[in-house]
């Protein structure tokens, strides 16, 4: 099982933006206007993980604050990583910044679209030891190298981890809401893009809520990148004579920030990660709804239908995707259950990876029907979570086509992960992402 600790967290000086008062826009419904401690507006200092950044945002963010958060996260100068290590450091020696004295524990919430003024969804932030995927924290997505890259790059460039990753366990008991009932006094709140508003809490470093988690099977929701990263950056800080022999746990790069949530018990939500298709063959990709064979049958669907037929289809057992096409036209594709088992059954995959909706679209469609392997990623075959946006795409031509997907239950990354076989690249999307600039985790002793 995982060990999970309290961490020495950096964050913004309450000291600077902390305030008894609460600023309206973060404020919650029915909330005195006066807190108990301090609380900090970090609406316009926050940013969302690198991953999810575009550059329209990105330059949105760095004209909102001239110290917000993407300049460490994904900076724009010409050598980001030095730019960020280098403002991390001026941040730190102003006062925009400040490390927490003590380790300590926090609680980290955000509230979900049908109810953007209330942080219902609860976790807790600490650092959890790191350890190789397949026993106490388990994987189930696949990654790309270029990403890992760049964030070992970050990384080796500041020491420090500024984003966390979101790990989930699946635990119904009753001790639950009583370890997540401590008090609190300082805060740090923040609304995102969508205006779904995050809080942070500092609370005890309570040893039984850290024995509750270390007794958990954690699973990598989000972050998948970043924890390999990590892995790569203790790798070398251990090859160094003097670490070497340091015992587990002992050096601050043996350790990753992680928000530890129940999935059990709150409600988190997984949206679907929708494919673009580009630089294929048009005979092919036109003979997919043609002519679909004997796995599939394709029904002629308008694209505002599709979305809809796809969330009523949820918990179907047959797989199912919608298809858009740069001609203009849209279909249904709904697999033979039958069928579509007995192909997947010559792939050497796990059983739960095999029922995946994903695997069946990027063996028995991309792969069989397209031509396209799984090395395409971010070339012919590109992402995007919006169905908006992917019919945008293939209207304005900067795609041949769009395969619109059904999101994955949660059920399915559990079983996946515990079978220790990993679902296609970007499988899940867990929504809202968990902000960068809430809390900072350095990986040097002071």
């Amino acid at each position: 099982m995982p060990l999970v600790r309290p961490l020495r967290g950096i964050g913004y000086a309450l000291d600077r933006y902390g305030s008894e008062p609460i600023p309206a826009r973060i404020r919650l419904p029915d909330e005195p206007p006066q807190h108990p401690g301090r609380v900090a507006d970090l609406t316009d200092l926050v940013s969302p993980p690198f991953d999810v950044i575009g550059p329209e945002q990105r330059r949105a963010l760095l004209e909102r604050d001239p110290r917000n958060a993407v300049r460490l996260e994904l900076s724009a100068e010409p050598e980001p990583h030095a730019a960020a290590a280098a403002t991390l450091a001026s941040w730190l020696a102003d006062g925009t910044l400040e490390r927490r004295p003590d380790p300590t524990l926090y609680y980290y919430s955000h509230a979900r679209p049908e109810a953007p003024n209330e942080p219902s969804v609860v976790g807790v932030l600490a650092r959890v030891l790191l350890e190789p995927f397949g026993k106490g924290v388990r994987a189930h997505e696949h990654t790309m190298g270029a990403p890992k890259a760049d964030r070992l790059g970050l990384l080796n460039a500041t020491h420090t981890q500024l984003s966390p990753i979101l790990g989930v366990y699946l635990d119904g008991s009753s001790r639950y809401p009583n370890l997540m009932g401590r008090s609190w006094a300082d805060e740090w709140r923040a609304r995102d893009a969508d205006g779904l508003l995050h809080m942070l809490a500092v609370v005890e470093a309570d040893p039984e809520l850290t024995g509750y988690l270390s007794r958990q099977q954690l699973f990598i929701a989000d972050g998948h990148h970043r924890y390999e990263t990590a892995l790569a950056y203790q790798a070398q800080v251990r090859d160094d004579p003097r670490r070497r022999e340091a015992a587990p746990g002992a050096l601050p790069a043996d350790w990753v920030m992680m928000v530890l949530i129940n999935a059990e018990l709150e409600q988190l939500e997984i949206r679907a990660t929708h494919r673009l298709i580009r630089g294929v063959d048009e005979r092919a990709l036109h003979g997919m709804v043609a002519e679909p064979g004997p796995l599939f049958q394709a029904l002629p669907m308008a694209p505002v239908e599709l979305t809809e037929r796809l969330r009523e289809l949820r918990g179907a057992e047959e797989p199912v995707f919608g298809v858009l096409l740069e001609n203009g036209s849209s279909y249904l594709l709904i697999g033979d259950v039958d069928g579509v088992r007995d192909r997947m059954r010559r792939e050497p995959l796990s059983t739960a990876v095999q029922g995946l909706d994903l695997s069946v679209l990027h063996t028995a469609l991309l792969r069989d029907r397209l031509g396209l392997e799984p090395g395409e990623a971010g070339k012919r075959i590109l992402y995007t979570t919006d169905p908006a946006d992917a019919l945008a795409q293939v209207r304005s031509g900067l795609a041949q086509a769009a395969l619109l997907v059904r999101a994955p239950r949660l059920d399915e990354l559990a079983a996946v992960a515990t079978a220790g076989d990993v679902m296609p690249q970007k499988a899940t999307y867990f929504y809202p992402k968990l902000l960068t600039g809430m809390v900072f985790y350095p990986l040097e002793d002071e």
